[in-house]
């Protein structure tokens, strides 16, 4: 190799090393400027991956018709996003302070979630099916404490951060537990 070819690796070497540098700076200051709304809306979408992820690890269905993942996946699969949704028992804009909640977030599929389902009328059907099978699931208590009066809770953006990171990472891990399933 002569010395003209080992410059230009070297130069080629340190101007990605620069662009990897520059990337990770630019990406630290545009953290530092989210606003509480944006560490709010990340962290809302990571509880909802886990939450789907979980649900679909233990093989159940949509809680609201109670179609298996098989029914769901040859009908819906298709969807943009996919077939499934972590959909809230008690809708984020009723109560805001069971957003963040995990039990609060149930595998739906994407038309039950969207208030469609296979029901006549259905933004009731599905609102007191996904009651009634989250009562037989899980107990009449879990519905009791939902439907219940909750104390409004004020997330600091560093709260918010961690929420994110923790449930990411559990969302990894169930991720790689069933991809060697």
């Amino acid at each position: 190799m002569c010395g003209l070819e080992q410059a230009r690796k070297k130069r080629e070497k340190e101007t990605t090393k620069a662009k990897a540098q520059d990337r990770k700076e630019t990406r630290e200051k545009l953290e530092k400027l989210k606003k509480r709304s944006e560490w709010l809306a990340e962290a809302k979408i990571a509880i909802q991956r886990f939450r789907r992820l979980e649900e679909l690890s233990k093989g159940r269905g949509c809680i609201s018709c109670l179609r298996t993942q098989e029914e769901v996946q040859g009908t819906e699969g298709w969807k943009p996003g996919g077939a499934w949704d972590g959909g809230h028992f008690m809708s984020k804009g009723a109560r805001p302070e069971l957003a963040l909640e995990p039990l609060n977030i149930w595998l739906q599929c994407k038309s039950c979630n969207a208030g469609g389902g296979k029901y006549a009328r259905k933004g009731y059907t599905v609102n007191a099916n996904f009651e009634k099978n989250l009562a037989e699931l899980e107990g009449q208590e879990l519905v009791d404490w939902l439907k219940g009066p909750h104390e409004l809770k004020h997330y600091t953006p560093e709260q918010l951060k961690e929420i994110k990171a923790t449930y990411t990472a559990k969302a990894k891990e169930l991720k790689k537990l069933s991809d060697e399933r």
